[in-house]
């Protein structure tokens, strides 16, 4: 391949770069060649000399030399005894890092650090390893003292129990007193007790309860060591001494938190009484006042009679030691913070506190006097008495809340604020506020509807208070609540479910609040019209009617009305029957239809069909006659005759027959009326 022509200078030759080389020179003459032959020579990494077992005392620095021969020079990188990889190139660590020159260094060698450690060397010619094998000496913990020593010191001296340790690595030292605490270097257990960084352990002010064992342990990683000093503080009886005291004047306010302090030193330990103002002498925990193990007197919340001298009296089997402590309480009577009279005005259903802050010490208790002179405070939130529901609610700052103001609650309402000194009182004026009802579309309304179609009238109101919805019957009745047939809805409305006649008539709907009332006429029309059987409007109908022996028979009574008629058959012998009926020979289908079958002589009779509705009632009856065979009919006069008739008169056509048939009349524009057995009107 072609290479460019660079300036005369050294490059680095890889082993890549071997082969023939072909210089060309060219010029409008011609061409001149030369070829060159390149031949890399490289040697493999080779480590000479490097120590395959290396001993080391722990905590002091290692180095493990890799010296690396090799051409292009080798890169170098080790393989820890833990099977991780480092080299001059990566970040290391800082105890374990790679020289430059491929020299690795620990830092503070530890036992942990033994192991294999795995030199390579690599170029592209190849790879040379080199295996050291790392011995870390370590010697166990010793301390130099004498691992069991008994001391005998007298009661408050200072003492220092030494505990020198060495080892490699260096141990740790702490201490484990006589009652087991633990204790670290420059580590406080008390004012008493510290424990140096050399070890040493200095006891301050001993006492005899502090006699007993004093462990010093030193550990590190090759092991641990101990050392036990048996401490004995002999007894000595001491007269008390009162060491520290509180100051001798105390001021506290009523109610606040009373803290005497009386600490005694002395043999044996003295205890503590307190002699109260009372005269009365207390030493230990009691409900209201407290002496705590280390004198301290508490009490939690003074009153007046704790102000006065409070004697502390520190008391052993040698003697005693007092000191006197006076205490003052201040007081003041109570008072109610910015008191004005003033009135305030709240919206109907709305919610309103009111305000009363009061100081004084004692701290003063507030208490509430309402309109109706319920009396109200913190223990009592309200005297219900099955009534309010707790509707009042007084806050511990003094302010009273109420919600859903009504007008009940318009009136006076007076705090009170009283303790031991005083009284004072501040007076709120209540004025509840309401809006009379006022119901929408206030103008009479006529309203029509169908015989046993729904009425609804709406009726709906606002106010303040919400207003009582009730409405007044054409029946004068009144309802405020639903019925069976009347629905009073959420907004007002009424709904009146199947109309009737008698539901026709005016209607009130009356919304009342405190404010006054509001009403709102409709007059409702129920549309009805009677029952027709067959189309017939007679209230009365009578047809005959003739039948075959073991034939089946079904007569027609189709019934209209609103609302829609009930209809009923009233059989022979005075047996009613209302449609649907299904029996085995008798059948009353649903459009009022009456089917006999298998028919008898015996059922020759009257059957009458009657349709009922709110209206009215019609009714139709049927003479049946069953008969053995039916005959032919005949016209009595079988002549033809000529009519002359004149339009827009009624015309009559006589047609007397002799068995009854059915007449057909061919004429399809006009339907003709039967008359009852004789003639025919157009």
């Amino acid at each position: 391949k072609a290479l460019e022509m660079l300036p005369s200078r050294k490059q680095r030759a890889a082993l890549q770069d071997g082969g023939q080389y072909r210089c060309t020179a060219t010029n409008a003459l011609g061409t001149a060649q030369l070829l060159a032959t390149l031949a890399v020579v490289a040697y493999p990494p080779r480590i000479a000399g490097g120590t395959r077992l290396l001993t080391a005392h722990a905590g002091v620095p290692v180095t493990m030399r890799c010296p690396a021969e090799g051409r292009p020079p080798p890169s170098i990188s080790w393989v820890l005894a833990n099977e991780t990889h480092i080299s001059s190139s990566s970040q290391g660590n800082q105890k374990v890092l790679v020289w430059p020159d491929g020299t690795l260094m620990i830092k503070d060698v530890t036992v942990y650090d033994r192991g294999l450690y795995t030199c390579t060397a690599t170029n592209p010619a190849g790879t040379d390893t080199l295996t050291v094998k790392l011995q870390v000496i370590a010697a166990p913990p010793i301390i130099l003292e004498e691992k069991r020593q008994q001391i005998t010191a007298m009661a408050g001296q200072d003492l220092n129990l030494p505990c020198t340790a060495e080892g490699n690595p260096q141990p740790h030292v702490h201490w484990v007193l006589a009652k087991g605490t633990v204790v670290k270097p420059l580590q406080f257990v008390n004012t008493r007790v510290l424990m140096l960084p050399n070890g040493t352990l200095r006891l301050s002010s001993i006492a005899p309860t502090d006699s007993g064992n004093y462990e010093c342990i030193a550990t590190s990683s090759t092991g641990s060591e101990r050392r036990v000093v048996i401490l004995t503080v002999p007894h000595r009886d001491t007269l008390p001494r009162i060491a520290a005291a509180s100051q001798g004047t105390t001021q506290l306010s009523f109610g606040d938190k009373l803290l005497l302090n009386c600490t005694a030193t002395g043999e044996p330990q003295p205890r503590i009484i307190w002699r109260l103002p009372s005269k009365a002498v207390v030493d230990q925990m009691g409900s209201r006042i407290h002496v705590y193990p280390n004198g301290s007197l508490v009490i939690e919340a003074v009153t007046e009679k704790d102000a006065g001298d409070y004697l502390c009296v520190a008391r052993n089997k040698l003697g005693d030691d007092l000191i006197l402590m006076k205490v003052s309480i201040t007081m003041k009577p109570a008072k109610i913070d910015h008191k004005q009279y003033f009135k305030k005005l709240v919206p109907y259903g709305k919610d309103f506190q009111v305000d009363c802050k009061a100081s004084g010490s004692p701290a003063p208790e507030i208490s509430w006097s309402l309109p109706d002179g319920t009396v109200i405070n913190n223990v009592m939130q309200a005297d219900d008495s099955g009534h309010r529901s707790r509707r009042y609610v007084l806050f511990d700052n003094g302010t009273l809340y109420l919600n859903r103001a009504g007008a009940t609650e318009e009136g006076d309402y007076t705090c009170y604020a009283q303790n031991t000194l005083g009284r004072d009182e501040m007076k709120v004026h209540i004025t509840v506020v309401t809006a009379a009802p006022q119901i929408k579309h206030s103008y009479k309304t006529y309203i029509k509807v169908k015989a046993g179609d729904t009425a609804l009238m709406d009726c709906e109101a606002a106010g303040e208070p919400k207003p009582k919805i009730f409405w007044l019957l054409p029946s004068s009745d009144m309802i405020s609540s639903s019925t069976d047939r009347h629905l009073l809805h959420a907004n007002g409305s009424l709904s009146v479910h199947r109309a009737k006649l008698l539901d026709a008539g005016e209607y009130m709907c009356v919304a009342r609040n405190a404010g006054g009332d509001d009403t709102k006429l409709y007059k409702l029309h129920v549309d009805a019209k009677p029952p027709i059987i067959n189309g017939l409007y007679t209230n009365r109908t009578i047809i005959k009617v003739t039948a075959v022996r073991h034939s089946k028979k079904q007569i027609d009574c189709r019934a209209e009305g609103t609302p829609p008629p009930q209809i009923m058959w009233i059989m022979p012998d005075n047996i009613f029957l209302t449609a649907p009926y299904y029996g085995s020979r008798i059948i009353i289908h649903r459009n009022g239809t009456l089917e006999i079958r298998n028919l008898r002589p015996s059922d020759t009779a009257d059957f009458i069909c009657v349709a009922r509705n709110d209206w009215g009632e019609s009714m139709l009856v049927v003479q049946l006659e069953v008969l053995e065979m039916l005959r032919r009919p005949m016209f009595k006069n079988p002549f033809n005759e000529k009519i002359i008739a004149i339009p827009g008169k009624t015309t009559t056509l006589n047609s007397v027959w002799g068995s009854r048939p059915l007449l057909p009349w061919p004429s399809a524009t006009h339907r003709p009326q039967a008359c009852a057995g004789s003639s025919t009107v157009l």
